[in-house]
């Protein structure tokens, strides 16, 4: 066997028992550089059987599902987050019909909506989500439409076949979504098919698009696309992507707005 087998047998074994590493922990593991478990990690995925989480990766299983926990998700990347959701919160306009997706990126963007409803700065608003969180954050300030469905405690949402119904019919005028990574094959991805599929609906009924998304999340694929990149209008991030990605946003003629 030779040493790159090696090295990956290695790794999945520790994915096998923990299900997800962090770069450092692998660097340990096979007292190898930094830049040769990233080229690991990158092998792994694309045999399919791990996906690579920022400054980690995790065990791609049977199920294709990727392990999600709002209440851990909230204290990462909070400041690019909060920055983000400042920025978006200024695309919206009076008038709007918005879909608000569910997310901790989102939840931080219904905050900063929250504050211009309550500063006067919004009238006349629109709001379908399925998310819980957003529709806490936002009632007091607006009327909010619950996309209802199958709720997922560990996202804090509604999904499936009830949720993706409700949308029959439905027309926004812009919608902000999140996404788990972004990547130049695989597009904008979601870490499963129920999310994956509710997004697809609601860019095809949209009429612009953003999706918000911290800068820690290019180049990276999470389990299943929603989209390739042709419904989104624009993407609204913290600091410059990597230049092959600044390229491939515009060759799709996808707006890049930095916050």
């Amino acid at each position: 066997m030779k040493k790159i087998e090696r090295q990956e047998q290695t790794v999945l074994r520790a994915l096998r028992e923990k299900n997800t590493l962090a770069l450092a922990q692998v660097m340990e593991l096979l007292d190898v550089s930094e830049s040769t478990v990233r080229r690991l990690f990158v092998r792994l995925e694309e045999r399919g059987v791990a996906i690579r989480r920022h400054g980690g990766i995790q065990l791609l299983r049977e199920n294709h599902t990727v392990d999600y926990l709002y209440e851990k998700v909230a204290g990462q990347s909070v400041q690019q987050k909060e920055q983000i959701a400042r920025y978006a919160a200024q695309c919206v306009e009076s008038g709007d019909v918005l879909y608000v997706d569910s997310g901790t990126t989102m939840a931080c963007f219904c905050s900063a909506l929250a504050e211009r409803l309550y500063l006067g700065q919004l009238g006349d608003l629109t709001v379908f989500t399925n998310s819980l969180v957003n529709l806490e954050i936002l009632s007091p300030h607006v009327t909010v439409t619950l996309i209802g469905g199958e709720y997922r405690g560990n996202r804090r949402d509604f999904s499936g076949y009830l949720a993706e119904k409700m949308l029959d019919g439905l027309h926004f005028s812009k919608c902000f979504l999140g996404a788990d990574g972004f990547h130049s094959k695989y597009g904008f991805t979601a870490t499963d098919f129920s999310t994956a599929h509710l997004n697809e609906l609601v860019l095809n009924s949209t009429d612009r698009s953003y999706v918000v998304i911290d800068s820690s999340k290019f180049s990276v694929a999470s389990v299943v696309c929603y989209s390739r990149g042709d419904t989104v209008y624009a993407v609204i991030t913290d600091k410059m992507p990597p230049k092959p990605i600044v390229e491939q946003l515009a060759e799709l003629d996808i707006r890049l707005l930095l916050c």
